[in-house]
């Protein structure tokens, strides 16, 4: 029964919503309400118990000087710090963060927020890092992400256009360069042709596509974003929508058992 009172609670409760959702009329047009506020109320005492897991991990880890205790130490006495401190200013000012609260005045302004700065700035680094990753352009996936990023980024930066040319014809003399080498270490003549042919269309075409960014910056930068970018998100959206779909319909009907280990 411990599997299966779950199991029926979750088909009784996936159908109703889901029966609320195509016919809108009484009674089944307040169901959704309804469940949204159990959903509310259920979420409440979810955290709780989250936090009692959170602090009983952390407090045994400093019990047992457990390697990054102090970490650990750190993160339990921030919770009670704030805790205790949001509860007095919000019974001082009547909103935790009203313009008097010291609540926000001084732990949130001058703790949290340079805090949550300073973790973005760290982030920089490694995002810039796994870009150098995978800006390498060992395969055409990725010099097309290679060459886009670069189009944007140059777009978005003061003088940016005065640049473009330059650095894309760095980019072409070093991609000219590398399909070049290629070609003269390829195993026959015939083998090596692509690589020719290619680097003679880059040479051919690098001059009216740098006019063309030059020119028309602003338009190839909104058509990379309106075009390109969109209609890539919208499949990857569209494929998490049918991703959710499926996984709900395999919980509602009992398929999948994942949860309820």
């Amino acid at each position: 029964m411990k599997r299966e009172i779950p199991m029926i609670i979750t088909f009784v409760s996936g159908m109703a919503i889901i029966i609320a959702l195509f016919v809108p009329h009484p009674p089944f047009g307040r169901v959704e309400e309804t469940f949204n506020n159990w959903y509310i109320i259920i979420s409440g005492f979810t955290m709780i118990l989250g936090l009692n897991s959170l602090l009983g991990h952390n407090l045994d880890k400093v019990k047992r000087k457990a390697e990054g205790w102090p970490y650990s130490l750190t993160l339990i006495l921030s919770f009670f710090i704030t805790l205790i401190w949001g509860i007095v200013s919000t019974i001082r000012t009547g909103h935790i963060f009203a313009s008097t609260s010291t609540f926000r005045n001084y732990y949130y302004t001058y703790v949290f927020v340079p805090l949550q700065s300073t973790m973005f700035a760290l982030l920089a680094f490694f995002i810039a890092s796994a870009a150098y990753r995978a800006f390498r352009a060992r395969t055409v996936n990725a010099t097309l992400l290679l060459v886009t990023a670069s189009i944007i980024m140059l777009t978005q930066v003061p003088k940016g256009e005065t640049v473009m040319a330059p650095v894309l014809g760095v980019a072409a003399l070093l991609a000219v360069w590398k399909l070049m080498s290629e070609f003269e270490s390829a195993a026959s003549w015939t083998a090596g042709l692509p690589y020719l042919l290619l680097s003679i269309a880059i040479v051919a075409v690098y001059l009216p596509i740098v006019e063309v960014l030059r020119t028309q910056t602003t338009a190839v930068n909104d058509w990379i974003m309106n075009v390109l970018q969109m209609g890539a998100k919208r499949g990857i959206w569209l494929g998490i929508a049918l991703g959710g779909i499926a996984m709900g319909l395999r919980i509602i009907f009992g398929i999948e058992k994942s949860y309820l280990t």
